[in-house]
């Protein structure tokens, strides 16, 4: 009998080691490395190319954003495996605090030894319910709804489609063009993530909400003078509400297209939503005022200076919500929306009864 037992724990122990893959040795540094923060552990077991691609930069910076996305690491396990002609491909599970996330690795044998050769997030399953999808995104867009049916309750009733859909097109070259030129100075330093200007200091981070906010002002207020200068208050203003419209609308659907190819939307909680209802109507008013002063501005001969005065408003505004997601800071956050409901306020206050006026002048023309 204790020859069968015996005979039973060594058959067990061999099938164990044989069950126990080469690469599963890679898979635990991959673990220790990203819940250590030590690319030490990890690059021995790269190829050649694997090192060039994946350095202790591209390490560095992927477990940033990991960990400040997902918390802290705690575990991991196999999950399923595939192969090609010349690769291995094993999934593995790795839980954080707010997620388990599914990483995809691919080893390659070389000289009788397997190294990793690739890396991927295949799939993020966030731990926390969050509300479902639609809403998240119905919200913001209804905040700009919101904000047109607030214009058309105070008395323009006449909705001018062209200008409205010339808003949403600014807003896609805004989308478009803007980034390019905020980020262009940060590639050229190396910087690639929000991790990377926290880490370089306080200072760093000021100087950095500065140029995204002050970029972001100068450029939409000088795009929408542009376009607005030679047209009339009423066709101005619904030239800023298709602007806010557009933002609310490609904004949160863009940021649902970054976060799947990222790894998946993080759950948004009804508060958020709720807020972010806000922020796209008390924006998408903002917008419409502009525009308006600024046609408001060039018929009057002091259109440049208006386009001064209001670019670096807005720059202040944006400077603070910069600040605010590159540090979650509450006063930051609350000091912006303090900032643009006060000057949407005075705004609205200034130019809606002028544009009233000259639709009451036009009346009298026709």
């Amino acid at each position: 009998m204790r020859k069968v037992v015996l005979v039973f724990i060594v058959t067990m122990l061999a099938l164990n080691v044989l069950a126990q893959q080469p690469y599963d040795e890679i898979a635990k540094a991959v673990f220790e490395s990203l819940k250590t923060g030590s690319y030490s552990i990890l690059e021995p077991y790269l190829d050649e190319r694997m090192k060039e691609a994946f350095n202790e930069k591209a390490f560095n910076a992927l477990r940033e954003q990991m960990i400040s996305k997902y918390g802290n690491l705690e575990s991991f396990e196999f999950v399923e495996e595939g192969k090609t002609e010349k690769f291995i491909l094993r999934h593995y599970r790795f839980e954080f605090e707010k997620a388990d996330v599914t990483l995809k690795l691919v080893f390659r044998e070389a000289n009788g030894e397997y190294k990793l050769s690739g890396l991927w997030i295949q799939k993020v399953i966030w731990k926390e319910k969050g509300i479902t999808l639609p809403l998240a995104v119905g919200l913001p867009i209804l905040g700009g709804i919101l904000a047109l049916l607030t214009f058309y309750t105070a008395g323009f009733k006449k909705i001018k489609g062209a200008e409205l859909i010339l808003g949403v097109f600014l807003v896609a070259i805004t989308l478009f063009i803007q980034p390019i030129i905020q980020q262009a100075p940060f590639l050229a330093l190396g910087i690639k993530s929000n991790d990377d200007v926290v880490a370089k200091g306080f200072s760093f981070i000021v100087i950095t909400a500065i140029w995204l906010g002050f970029v972001a002002g100068f450029f939409q207020e000088g795009l929408k003078y542009a376009f607005v200068r030679n047209k009339t208050l009423k066709e101005a203003l619904f030239v800023g509400i298709g602007f806010g419209l557009g933002e609310a609308v490609l904004m949160p659907l863009l940021q649902v297209v970054q976060s799947f190819i990222l790894g998946g939307l993080p759950p948004i909680q009804l508060r958020q939503a709720l807020l972010g209802l806000f922020e796209r109507y008390i924006a998408t008013l903002f917008h419409a005022g502009t525009t308006v002063i600024l046609a408001y501005a060039y018929k009057n001969g002091f259109g440049r200076k208006a386009l001064v005065i209001l670019s670096v408003v807005h720059g202040v505004i944006d400077a603070f919500a910069a600040y605010y997601q590159l540090t979650s800071s509450r006063i930051s956050l609350i000091t912006t929306y303090g900032v643009i409901m006060v000057t949407t306020f005075v705004l609205l206050w200034y130019c809606i009864p002028k544009a009233k006026l000259e639709r009451e002048e036009e009346k009298v023309v026709w």
